[in-house]
């Protein structure tokens, strides 16, 4: 073997071996000033662990940028007992550092005392953003800002994590959780993930930008953000009829659960988004919805809504007549094209199907095909603007008249409940359709339960609590 590859093969194992055995330290603070002592005295490094001790804590500033961990290394930032640190007032953590893991933390209103306007920035006070930050097992709850309005966390930076977290009780105006793109180059993707999270009672705000989750902005909706959201728990989430506002493209909503919701799943701006798996429960809410299609090339597959009660905005499946075409910057209502709804079900909601001309009257194009739609809410497809560039195929549509001409099964589907959903009895018309979500081939995914997501600490402490 040539003496400089042998030489340059050594070097790079002795490096490795340096980085595995690096003496991994683990730090005690209990202040925002520590951790800044921490940062500018050179004695924390990839792989350390920061033990903030157990206590109640006002108005704490940590700001979290100079040192980075690695991928395989990560430096940590947790309490020391999860969910016995609580940190109340105008508390606020900005983090503007690569590969760290924030862990454990509760942070909460006590004794009236106002809180931060943001309380969690993935990004530090002198403006860089985060990278590879993980946000976990933390608690967010009644937070009261002085202001009228909040955001309790803003995303920024790169492929950064937010799971097993807990948010509820927001009752002031502002978005919950919001991924901000402006800084972002067109071409350059956020890849967020947010997943496992409970959200929980968000109070109902008159006017927008009241999402619980809300991806971009209306200017950014020609960029590929890239961002999942997956697997995620969200009851009475009313703060608009947007639970969560997709504002930008190639976005990923799978799995989640959704119940007793005032609101909609809204691909308000941006394209070729995928919503998969996805259930929708009214559970008796007022104005429950479903899924809001604005825009082209998504897919809409394998999701089920059950108990709807939206009409217009929430309908089941509302598809909007756009009048701008896709990948603009304004603010209005891009056309849809190209969509693609295939292997829903849709049962007992009082308006399954709705084309709504109410933002435009340019029809929508793409393909409806094998979804289960059963409802004695008539009509079954409610149609403002032409259905005929649409393809419809393959559908199961029983229970009420179908409203449009269209060649549609209208055969019962003999529903019978199993894992929390109505699937189709193995004689029925839907029996032999395997990728049917709710019909007789194996069950891929079923609702989450709150004993599932959301953090630690707070699980089994009463009603739809983690």
């Amino acid at each position: 073997m040539n003496i400089l590859i042998h030489t340059a093969i050594v070097a790079i194992c002795l490096l490795r071996l340096l980085n595995q055995t690096h003496a991994q330290n683990t730090f005690e603070v209990k202040s925002g000033d520590d951790i800044e002592a921490l940062l500018e005295s050179g004695k924390l490094a990839a792989g350390d662990t920061i033990l903030w001790t157990k206590g109640n804590y006002s108005s704490m500033e940590v700001d979290i940028i100079g040192v980075d961990g690695t991928k395989d290394m990560p430096i940590t930032l947790k309490a020391a007992e999860s969910g016995a640190v609580v940190f109340s007032g105008e508390t606020q953590f900005t983090v503007g550092a690569m590969h760290w893991v924030i862990s454990g933390f509760h942070f909460t209103n006590t004794e009236g005392k106002p809180n931060a306007y943001n309380t969690f920035k993935f990004r530090s006070n002198s403006g860089q953003g985060a990278q590879h930050v993980r946000l976990t097992n933390c608690a967010f709850t009644n937070l009261r800002a002085e202001d009228n309005t909040s955001k309790w966390v803003l995303i920024y930076g790169q492929s950064n994590t937010i799971d097993h977290c807990h948010f509820s009780g927001k009752n002031k105006k502002g978005a919950l959780i919001t991924v901000e793109l402006a800084y972002l180059g067109d071409e350059q993707k956020a890849g967020h993930k947010i997943s496992r999270n409970y959200f929980a009672d968000v109070a109902f705000q008159k006017g927008s930008d009241n999402e619980t989750i809300r991806i971009g902005s209306s200017k950014d909706q020609n960029k590929p953000a890239c961002c999942i959201v997956r697997e995620n728990y969200f009851v009475r989430c009313n703060g608009e009829n947007e639970i969560i506002s997709s504002k930008s493209s190639y976005n990923v909503f799978e799995r989640n659960t959704f119940r007793q919701c005032n609101g909609a799943l809204v691909l308000r701006h941006g394209h070729h988004a995928t919503v998969r798996g996805n259930f929708f429960f009214g559970d008796g809410a007022k104005n429950a919805g479903g899924i809001r299609v604005v825009d082209s090339h998504h897919v809409i597959k394998n999701n089920y809504l059950q108990d709807l009660t939206g009409m217009t905005w929430n309908a089941a499946v509302s598809i909007l007549g756009g009048s701008q075409p896709s990948g603009g910057s304004t603010n209005g209502y891009q056309a849809v094209d190209d969509i693609s709804i295939i292997h829903n079900s849709i049962l007992n909601c009082r308006r399954s199907i709705f084309l709504n001309k109410a933002k435009g009257k340019r029809a929508p194009t793409g393909v409806i095909a094998k979804n289960l739609i059963s409802s004695v809410g008539a009509p079954l497809v409610t149609a403002d603007l032409s259905p005929e560039k649409l393809k419809w195929t393959g559908n199961l549509m029983h229970g009420a008249t179908i409203g449009v001409d269209l060649d549609a099964l209208t055969t019962d589907p003999m529903l019978k409940e199993s894992a929390g959903i109505q699937r189709p009895g193995v004689t029925g018309p839907a029996a032999g359709e395997k990728d049917v979500l709710g019909a007789s081939g194996n069950v891929t995914s079923i609702p989450l339960s709150p004993a599932e997501v959301g953090v630690s600490f707070l699980r089994g402490t009463g009603p739809e609590k983690n």
